[in-house]
């Protein structure tokens, strides 16, 4: 399902309807005429971003239009990772974006029963295709992996449609054995 975002155009400074409870974000691309600078209620951000994140798919609704969109980043306060700034990518919905999707990873419950541990060397994957065929994110099956398996991103099941733009060779994952602490070691 596709969240709706309501916003307003911006005209004050950032910093000023920050304090308004509000978070700045802009929205570009070929959707739109020009880019804007928008606000968007603080709590209603917070509620979205607890389920979403870089590459999630939705509708902001802006001047009455509804415009499909990809988060492309997010900016957060380094105290407080309160949102500070999101940047909104709009297209058509049946045209090509390219978007970074976080990766999840099922099965690693089974890697723990195993003695392995899941090495998790990158959490994301960059991807191109059509808007409305994006996958908010990629999952990965690890549960069947052995001592020394390694996954890359050219190993990734994408779904159909969907287009890898990540290196083929970069790794995504490595699975070792769980070292046991020697007799008369003390595990912390």
């Amino acid at each position: 399902m596709i969240t709706l975002l309501d916003a307003m155009e911006r005209k004050e400074s950032a910093k000023r309807i920050r304090r308004q409870g509000l978070v700045p974000c802009s929205i570009y691309g070929p959707g739109v005429e020009r880019n804007m600078d928008i606000q968007i209620e603080e709590k209603e951000i917070n509620r979205f971003l607890k389920s979403h994140s870089i590459g999630a798919k939705t509708k902001v609704k802006i001047n009455g239009n509804e415009l499909p969109c990809v988060i492309k980043s997010i900016q957060y306060e380094p105290l407080s990772t309160k949102p500070m700034h999101i940047e909104f990518y709009t297209s058509s919905e049946d045209r090509l974006v390219k978007v970074k999707v976080p990766l999840k990873f099922k099965g690693k419950e089974q890697l723990s029963r195993n003695n392995l541990v899941l090495n998790i060397l990158k959490d994301d994957i960059e991807i191109e295709g059509v808007l409305k065929e994006l996958p908010e994110f990629v999952e990965i099956d690890v549960s069947l992996m052995k001592d020394g398996s390694v996954i890359t991103m050219g190993d990734v099941a994408l779904p159909a449609g969907i287009k890898l733009l990540s290196k083929k060779e970069e790794a995504v994952l490595r699975v070792a054995e769980a070292s046991q602490p020697e007799q008369g070691e003390i595990a912390s």
